[in-house]
């Protein structure tokens, strides 16, 4: 009789871990975040670095970004002057692969960031820092930075949810000296 309980129990438990199994592996996929975390404080004519970061991510390939601010009160500083125009620099998450977009608009105040790996680069996986922005404070005030577009995809151009996360960076006298 103990026996045929012990044997029930474990069945029930089994059936609904597999009843849930579905149900939990849309949750982890649900939890990639990207963008901007956190705010952060300049002062004017000072650079901060700030990280645009992704989280939480399994078997990331390819990346389609785009980030808004203020260029009345920031601006991107270059980070490869051999090249025309302003870019943000590359993160070390993702391996260096196709980057059909990789500028930054001083005058409209938007970045752009389109780049996906090649074979034989293997599909990432954690968390990882994707571009490192240098940010000039140009003007007292508040700059929201604010991702409008944030598509991510496996190998295979399957999407991969994500939740854009948005930062504010505030330019002021007195700001704390970035490290």
């Amino acid at each position: 009789m103990r026996f045929a309980r012990k044997r029930l129990a474990v069945f029930t438990l089994i059936l609904t871990g597999l009843t849930l199994l579905p149900f939990g592996a849309a949750a982890a996929q649900g939890e990639t975040q990207g963008g901007v975390f956190g705010d952060f404080e300049v002062s004017p004519g000072e650079r901060v670095e700030i990280p645009v970061e992704i989280r939480g991510v399994t078997e990331l390939y390819a990346v389609d970004l785009e980030i808004r601010f203020d260029p009345d009160i920031v601006q991107i500083e270059d980070a490869n002057p051999n090249l025309d125009g302003v870019q943000p620099a590359l993160g070390t998450f993702l391996d260096a692969g196709l980057t059909l977009f990789n500028n930054v608009d001083n005058d409209e105040g938007v970045i752009r960031f389109v780049m996906s790996q090649v074979n034989p680069s293997e599909p990432k996986s954690g968390e990882g820092v994707l571009l490192v922005l240098y940010v000039l404070g140009v003007d007292q005030g508040a700059s929201d930075m604010a991702v409008t577009k944030l598509e991510l995809s496996d190998r295979f151009g399957e999407a991969i949810p994500v939740e854009a996360m948005d930062g504010v960076i505030s330019v002021s006298e007195g700001a704390a000296v970035s490290q």
